[in-house]
């Protein structure tokens, strides 16, 4: 049985724990080294995230409500001058998803490494990954889709989170991710039913890109995401899937996190030229790591 958030779109209760995850299935080649638990700190005033996943040692990630992370002061009181510029160029749908992602993030860095870190820079690397100079061996990672954002940090190792709406893919986008048996039963399903498999599938391929810093360069429909398991391995990174529980008539996004050892050789050098990250799903903005 895959992890479940609990208490959307409800607040969870502070300091409440959640339950016990399964273990996770690990690539026998390339062990991952031990990495130290996260601390559990109490939940701070003012934090907009829903609730907190803990997918394995040393990784945690948040998901929250656009809307609810904007409406925390506490949260937009993080945000670096650079990162309101950033906002006040782009289209408004843009510029609340790029605000309400940053400020996710550092609302979880302050929740779990401090308010040094959780106000610190994050730039990006050549292909968009984002960086913490302050902390190089901590990972991060931002995504949205729709209402929905998350957040993502790993201590000591490279991690990747994807939330999406369930959006009904086309019958190119079933073939180029999915493997034949995978896209006939896809194709054979509801197209509602369909929308949300193939959400499963795309979250856990685009976290696993993102962890290792590649984006849609790295070719995710090429990993190969089991539909129904809520674990699973692509080499030295292992990956695993969030059931998010809602309420009837409620959109019910798929969340997937990839995270592993660091991987130099799948980062691009600096100036090595990149292609433009553009993602062929329409609900997930276009440059969000």
């Amino acid at each position: 049985m895959s992890d479940t958030l609990t208490g959307l779109p409800a607040e969870a209760p502070a300091g409440a724990r959640p339950p016990p995850h399964p273990a996770l299935p690990h690539p026998a080649p390339n062990p991952a080294p031990q990495h130290p638990a996260l601390p559990r700190p109490a939940r701070p005033a003012g934090d907009p995230s829903t609730c907190l996943w803990r997918p394995a040692p040393g990784v945690a990630l948040v998901l929250a409500r656009v809307d609810r992370v904007l409406a925390a002061p506490a949260a937009l009181d993080r945000l670096r001058p650079e990162e309101q510029r950033a906002a006040a160029a782009m289209a408004p749908w843009r510029a609340r998803e790029h605000l309400a992602g940053r400020a996710l993030l550092r609302t979880l860095l302050a929740r779990l490494l401090g308010e040094a870190d959780a106000r610190g820079p994050v730039v990006p690397e050549p292909a968009g990954r984002p960086r913490l100079p302050g902390s190089p061996r901590t990972g991060v990672s931002i995504s949205h889709s729709g209402p929905y954002a998350a957040a993502a940090v790993g201590i000591g190792l490279d991690v990747g989170v994807d939330v999406q709406v369930p959006c009904p893919p086309s019958a190119g986008m079933l073939r180029r991710c999915c493997p034949p048996h995978t896209a006939a039963r896809l194709t054979s399903l509801p197209p509602g039913a369909a929308a949300r498999a193939f959400a499963r599938v795309w979250t856990v391929q685009e976290a696993c890109v993102k962890a290792r810093g590649t984006g849609l360069p790295g070719a995710p429909w090429r990993i190969r995401a089991d539909l129904d398991a809520p674990a699973g391995s692509w080499g030295r990174l292992r990956w695993s899937r969030l059931t998010v529980p809602a309420p009837p008539a409620a959109e019910v996004p798929a969340v997937a996190c990839a995270f592993g050892p660091a991987d130099p050789a799948a980062v691009p050098a600096p100036g090595h030229p990149t292609p433009a990250w553009r993602n062929p799903m329409p609900t997930e903005d276009p440059d969000a790591y």
